[in-house]
C-alpha cells in the first residue's frame, strides 16, 4: 500500500526540522532552507510513485513551487490549511475559503487540519468542527484529510481511542463525499476497522506521533485497514552533511520500512 508522505513543517516547527537535519537557519530564512531540503527529499530518485502516493505541503512550500516537482513524479500535493490549534485542541480559526481557493488554483488535491485530543470531553467539539469543514472542503471538490490526534503518551490511550472511534462511526456515516482519516497508531490492532463501513471513509493513514521510524512502523504492521502518513519518521536520520549517496541510501531505507508496514497492515 503506497504512503502519504507529511512534509508540511510551518514557522513553528521549521526550526526543531533543521537542528534535526543539522542545518543552520535564522528566522529569515528557515522556511526556504525547509524548503530546500523537501526539495531534496522529492528530488531523490527513491521517492516515488509507486511507494508514496501523496505529500501534505505547507502553503509555504505550495508557493515556492514544490507542487510542480511532485506532479512530474505523479505524485499528488495535499494543503496543510489550519493555523494550528487552541489550548483545548480544537483548530484555531482561519480563512478555510481563502485556503480551499489557494488549493484549487496551486493544483493540491485535498487538504489536511490537524486537532489534538487532550480530553475525552473534547472529542465531540473537535470532531463537530473538523466534519464542519471538511464538507465545506469536499463540497469544493477537494478531500479532506480529517486528523484528530491523540498523543502517543496520554494516559489510558486505548479509552481516548474507543471514544474516538465511536464519534467517528456518526459523523462518518453521515458524511457527504469522500475523506481520508489520519489517526494515531491504535493501542488495539483492529481499532479503527469497522470505519470501513461507511462509504464516505476513503483511507485510513496512520501519523508517526512522534516514534522513531523503527517504532512507529513496529506499532503500525499488523493494525488491519491501516496505512501510513508519517512526517519525522520519514526523515530521521537525514543530514544537511551527507553526501548525495548517503541521503540517497537513507532516504531509501525510510521510505523502504515505511512502504512495508503499510503493506503489512492491509
Amino acid at each position: 500500500m503506497t504512503f502519504i508522505a507529511a512534509m508540511d513543517n510551518s514557522g513553528g516547527s521549521a526550526g526543531g526540522v533543521l537542528d534535526n537535519y543539522g542545518q543552520e537557519w535564522t528566522e529569515t530564512d528557515k522556511m526556504e532552507k525547509v524548503n530546500q531540503f523537501r526539495l531534496r527529499m522529492v528530488s531523490d530518485p527513491n521517492f516515488t510513485k509507486d511507494k508514496i502516493s501523496h505529500a501534505i505541503l505547507y502553503k509555504d512550500s505550495v508557493e515556492r513551487g514544490l507542487v510542480k516537482n511532485l506532479n512530474d513524479k505523479n505524485i499528488d500535493a495535499i494543503l496543510k490549511v489550519d493555523s494550528g490549534n487552541t489550548p483545548e485542541g480544537t483548530l484555531k480559526v482561519f480563512d478555510l475559503d481563502g485556503m480551499i481557493r489557494f488549493a484549487l488554483q496551486h493544483g493540491c488535491v485535498g487538504t489536511k487540519m490537524r486537532s489534538i485530543v487532550k480530553d475525552r470531553w473534547h472529542v465531540s467539539p473537535i470532531l463537530d468542527q473538523q466534519f464542519i469543514f471538511a464538507q465545506r472542503i469536499a463540497n469544493a471538490g477537494l478531500i479532506p484529510i480529517v486528523e484528530p490526534e491523540v498523543p502517543i503518551d496520554i494516559m489510558n490511550k486505548d479509552s481516548y481511542e474507543i471514544e474516538l472511534e465511536s464519534q467517528l462511526q456518526n459523523r462518518c456515516r453521515d458524511f457527504e463525499g469522500k475523506l481520508i482519516l489520519k489517526l494515531t497508531i491504535p493501542t488495539n490492532k483492529t481499532r479503527y476497522k469497522k470505519l470501513y463501513d461507511y462509504n464516505s471513509v476513503e483511507r485510513i493513514v496512520a501519523l508517526s506521533g512522534g516514534y522513531t521510524t523503527q517504532e512507529a512502523c513496529g506499532k503500525l504492521s499488523g493494525v488491519e485497514h491501516m496505512g501510513a502518513s508519517f512526517s519525522r519518521a520519514l526523515s530521521e536520520g537525514l543530514q544537511y552533511s551527507m553526501s548525495d549517496r548517503e541521503f540517497s541510501m537513507q532516504i531509501a531505507e525510510n521510505i523502504d520500512n515505511i512502504f512495508i508496514a503499510s503493506e503489512w497492515s492491509k
